[in-house]
Order: C-alpha cells, then structure tokens, then sequence
C-alpha cells in the first residue's frame, strides 16, 4: 500500500453510539496522560492518535488507514491493562475487532 492510500483515504468505521463514548475515553485517557506526564514510560501518542481523537470530537467514524492503526494500537494496550479498565473491556474488545476488520477491509483493496 502506497504511503498516500496509508494516510489519505478515509475508511468508514461502523461504531454504536456507545462504543463511541469508550473510544472517546480511551483516546482521551491517553492523551491526557502524555499531558500529565503520568506514564512517562508511555511516550507521547502518535499525531495520529490526537487526529482520530479529533475526528471521533467531530462526530466522524471515518479514519485513516494511519489513524486505524493509531486507535488499533491505543486500544489494544487498553484491552490488555490490569484493572483500570475492567468495566470497559467488553467495549474495548468489541471496538478492538471492528477495527481490525476496518483495517483489513482496507489493505484488502
């Protein structure tokens, strides 16, 4: 896949109203720990992360193949945490599936 197919073309994502709120969270949770330096073993998010943020703050559900692979990442690490998000995880897992297949619907065309 070409670099400007990885970061140009929009990829629809169908989320319900309620998973979206969790990717909000989540992405905003992770964002906001790079603010306060809570983890600093985490490193800054990758723009991509704050431009999937932004476009989910939007009302979107499209994203790039780039911002896929942002939030596929962001979301796996949450799925995997210890008990933070314990209540979150069947959300967590969901979106982490639709994701994925968004992802490989993608590099499939």
């Amino acid at each position: 896949m070409s670099s400007s197919q990885h970061t140009g073309r929009s990829v629809a994502v169908s989320i319900p109203r309620e998973e979206q709120w969790t990717l909000h969270h989540v992405l905003l949770d992770r964002i906001e720990r790079e603010r306060t330096a809570e983890s600093p073993e985490l490193g800054p998010p990758s723009i991509e992360v704050y431009r999937a943020f932004d476009r989910l703050d939007d009302g979107e559900t499209a994203f790039t193949l780039a911002q896929l692979e942002a939030v596929q990442s962001v979301l796996s690490a949450y799925h995997h945490a210890p008990t933070d998000w314990e209540l979150d995880r069947p959300e967590i897992e969901a979106l982490l599936v639709r994701v994925s297949d968004a992802i490989e619907r993608a590099e499939a065309t």
